[in-house]
């Protein structure tokens, strides 16, 4: 017997079409066309937020700084301070991207909540903020999926054979590459690989949490050492200090928060889509975070000997509670969700670059904005992030602290660029003879939202990441994230006063600003 499929009922049809016609007249009275098309449903959207938080992966990307420096209570307790933050700046991110669902994300809201007078000025150095911390954010999480992949083969091995440099930084080209051709695909197979981000996440927590308890039982550290053992490692001689290093895990998993953003204009619906899903998705992640936490710091046997011969902590403690067999099976599923996190990461990298590439923000005369007619996707824009961040990755030749930096200066410039539209935001509700009125979208918090803003301004201001990690300070140990993202910021600045307001002296953008 044929069987005929159902045909979508006209409720639901008109549901679809009354949500473009609302997210596409958004766009038209920011002054922008839409050119990608919508493919992206609620649940695609809040999987693809999960996907970019990676959580069990990202903990596994970055707690050697808290676990080594710190110490196992300072990774614990330090998830849970910095996770209020977290939740508080990811809160107010998405406020303003229900306001303004673009591609652009948060730089795009930063040119409607600015003062005219310092509004394309301010909104050219954010663009440019945005674009060197995409950048970082997918070098970073693709750097660290190399050494993870070359991890499990030192597992498999037994510990003889240790990745080398060049080794690590073959496989990392050559996953930016396979990553990019990826994301050069149609948004309906970007959509329906999304599906699987957010299973990935709760299995890899799951998989992670139950076999360390279950592998390591009668081996497990004692509670009093779990929760309470501050140890400090930094060489700065301060357990204070040496507590809020343990942020540093917290502020890298829970980050890009507007990286969902960017694919705004391929979602159903985003002003609420969008929003909804990094709220969600950095709810989940601190839950999640916390409980992979306390099963890595229960599953230490031998802190001194940390990180073991893999050169990740996570790894070495997965290897060591569950045998060759089943660490090797574990650290599989977090491989599998890191590459999953690394293409949600490139793609919000691509679509950043190609909106502020069509804002006329960079010096390619729009090439990185153009859509291919085959793929209708923007192609150019994935090629430019492939070839970038393969030179980010020669850092990797120069020492580890230069590879250190592309984690921290992810963090740096992304909470830069979200701190600035959200003080812009405060301004707007301090001073009402302000010539710029801010309105809000479908998701915004009432007057709540006025204090959960100023928390997540200065959560951004009380950020430990331009410090130097380690005592002694010298050229192998020093932060150089900070005067990076300063001369960023210098530099394009600079650059806009002296030739491009002069190049586009009525707009430096193509929105109505």
């Amino acid at each position: 017997m044929k069987i005929t499929p159902a045909e979508p009922s006209q409720e639901k049809l008109h549901s679809e079409e009354v949500s473009l016609s609302y997210d596409d007249n958004v766009l038209q009275e920011l002054g922008i066309r839409r050119e990608l098309k919508r493919k992206f449903s609620r649940f695609t959207t809040l999987s693809f937020a999960m996907g970019i938080f990676g959580c069990a992966a990202s903990i596994a990307s970055t707690v050697n700084t808290p676990l080594l420096l710190g110490g196992p209570a300072a990774t614990i307790w330090a998830w849970l301070l910095g996770a209020v933050g977290c939740l508080a700046l990811a809160s107010s991110v998405a406020e303003l991207i229900s306001a303004y669902p673009t591609a652009g994300g948060i730089y795009t809201s930063t040119s409607f909540v600015i003062p005219s007078k310092y509004r394309k000025s301010v909104s050219f150095v954010s663009a440019w903020m945005t674009v060197v911390g995409q950048l970082a954010t997918t070098s970073s999480v693709n750097f660290a999926l190399a050494e993870m992949i070359f991890a499990a083969v030192t597992i498999g091995s037994g510990g003889t054979f240790v990745a080398s440099t060049g080794q690590i930084l073959g496989l990392y080209v050559g996953l930016n590459i396979f990553l990019g051709m990826l994301n050069s695909l149609p948004t309906a197979y970007l959509h329906k690989m999304s599906t699987l981000y957010v299973f990935a996440n709760v299995a890899a927590t799951f998989a992670v949490v139950i076999g360390i308890f279950v592998g390591g039982r009668g081996k497990l550290a004692p509670s009093s050492f779990v929760w309470t053992s501050i140890i400090d490692q930094s060489g700065w001689g301060n357990r204070g200090f040496a507590f809020l290093l343990g942020l540093l895990s917290v502020q890298w998993v829970m980050t890009d928060y507007d990286g969902t953003a960017h694919i705004s204009e391929e979602v159903v619906n985003a002003a609420t889509a969008t929003p909804h899903a990094i709220v969600i998705g950095a709810v989940f992640t601190t839950f999640l975070g916390f409980f992979v936490n306390v099963a890595l710091c229960y599953g230490i046997r031998d802190f001194a000997a940390l990180p073991g011969p893999t050169g990740l902590v996570f790894a070495q403690i997965v290897w060591d509670n569950m045998g060759r067999a089943g660490g090797l099976v574990v650290w599989s599923i977090i491989i599998i969700t890191q590459s999953m996190t690394g293409i949600t990461c490139q793609l919000s990298a691509i679509r950043a670059i190609y909106a502020i590439s069509r804002d006329n923000a960079l010096p390619d005369r729009r090439i990185l904005a153009k859509v291919w007619k085959v793929t209708q996707t923007p192609v150019n824009s994935a090629v430019f992030v492939v070839i970038i961040s393969t030179l980010f990755g020669l850092l990797s030749l120069a020492s580890f602290v230069a590879v250190s930096v592309l984690f921290i200066l992810t963090k740096l410039s992304l909470d830069l660029t979200y701190m600035i539209p959200i003080i812009g935001k405060l301004y707007i509700s301090w001073n009402k003879a302000a010539d710029v009125k801010f309105r809000p979208g479908p998701f915004n918090m009432g007057k709540i939202g006025y204090y959960v803003n100023i928390y997540a301004v200065v959560w951004c201001l009380g950020s430990v990441l331009i410090m130097p990690q380690v005592f002694p300070v010298n050229a192998n140990t020093m932060n150089y994230a900070g005067p990076i993202m300063g001369g960023v910021c210098g530099i394009s600045w600079i650059w806009y006063k002296v030739y491009w307001v002069r190049l586009n002296p009525v707009l430096v953008f193509n929105l109505k600003i």
